[in-house]
């Protein structure tokens, strides 16, 4: 897990405020995090989901600035976004997340090791080989791989999942 207390240590030390101020910003989303109501607990899947909201928000800035000619905001913006996306771990492709959980059937894609654990493991009567999930396990399915997989894209593990709906 992150320690953003010795990030700025650092940054500080170093005298760089590009990065001083995005681990600042950074704290305060996580202290923004931990207060809210009925808030989760904040743990290595959440601080990437964290970071990669801001990111995402940075993004969001950057083309926003960008089209308004304000560049040098957007060179800010596009500093402090390369600093936070050496914080987030190798994104992960479709490919990568069947093989990790070896979820080859044929030409299908197989979410075993939901199926299994979660022990919803069904089977089309008119395919055998062709496993299914019901429809009222999506989103648990759905939240289980986002576990597994913190820094894939949700749409991905989503579209995933719907392969196996019935």
């Amino acid at each position: 897990m992150i320690n953003i207390n010795e990030l700025i240590k650092n940054a500080m030390k170093s005298k760089n405020q590009v990065e001083l101020r995005a681990y600042k910003n950074l704290k305060a989303e996580i202290q923004l995090f931990e207060t809210a109501k009925n808030a989760k607990p904040y743990d290595e899947v959440a601080g990437i989901q964290l970071i990669s909201k801001m990111c995402k928000k940075l993004e969001d800035g950057i083309s926003d600035f960008s089209g308004a000619g304000r560049e040098d905001l957007a060179a800010e913006y596009r500093d402090e976004l390369e600093v936070l996306k050496k914080l987030l771990p190798e994104p992960v492709n479709e490919s990568q997340i069947c093989s990790e959980l070896r979820i080859w059937a044929g030409n299908n894609k197989l979410v075993e090791m939901y199926l299994t654990e979660k022990g919803v493991y069904q089977f089309d009567a008119i395919e055998t080989s062709r496993p299914f999930i019901p429809k009222k396990e999506m989103g648990s399915a759905i939240k289980y791989l986002k576990s597994k997989f913190p820094q894939a894209n949700g749409k991905m593990i989503s579209n995933i999942v719907k392969e196996y709906i019935v």
